[in-house]
């Protein structure tokens, strides 16, 4: 085999070892447009507005908060049981959830922000491991409720509580 043959078959295993690379890159980066969840979010008692979308990133979910019109401070973020945001003081949300072995409290499972002087977070990314939008354990059908501090405390019906905002988690054709 000549010189510029070998050199030829080199070039070409190289540039298949790159496609290669780059095709795994792909497959681990964010499916922008593949499809999601999202939960708009609305808060019965104030102007608060927003949207958390959720889409799956490797071996589980990536999560992303637009949220405006909160006072400036410390907020959590939580996922809740109830796919329902209708009562006055979002009792009807249910208690905050955490998958099945979870190792971390349900009011704690996701990390909490800080908003801005304008009441904004647009910033707010979480990678959650062993979370999905569709296969148990999935978010579909469940809720995500923003809390006003550090915790997430329980709440009662027809009786004040932390909680802000909600939105039900539904399926969306495209995330970004």
């Amino acid at each position: 085999m000549s010189l510029l043959a070998r050199l030829a078959s080199c070039v070409i295993a190289l540039a298949s070892l790159t496609s290669c690379s780059s095709a795994s890159r792909e497959s681990q980066a964010p499916r922008i447009g593949a499809g999601g969840l999202v939960a708009q979010l609305r808060s019965p008692n104030s102007a608060v507005t927003g949207s958390v979308r959720v889409y799956e990133y490797r071996d589980g979910v990536q999560v992303q908060l637009y949220v405006n019109n909160l006072y400036p401070g410390q907020y959590r973020i939580a996922l809740h049981e109830t796919p329902n945001c209708r009562s006055p003081n979002l009792f009807s949300a249910g208690p905050p959830w955490a998958p099945p072995g979870s190792t971390k409290p349900a009011g704690d499972f996701l990390p909490g922000f800080l908003a801005n002087a304008e009441g904004s977070q647009t910033g707010y990314v979480a990678y959650v491991p062993g979370l999905y939008t569709e296969r148990p354990p999935s978010l579909r059908g469940r809720s995500v409720v923003i809390h006003w501090g550090t915790s997430v405390n329980e709440a009662f019906p027809g009786q004040p509580n932390n909680r802000v905002a909600c939105g039900v988690f539904e399926w969306t054709d495209s995330v970004l």
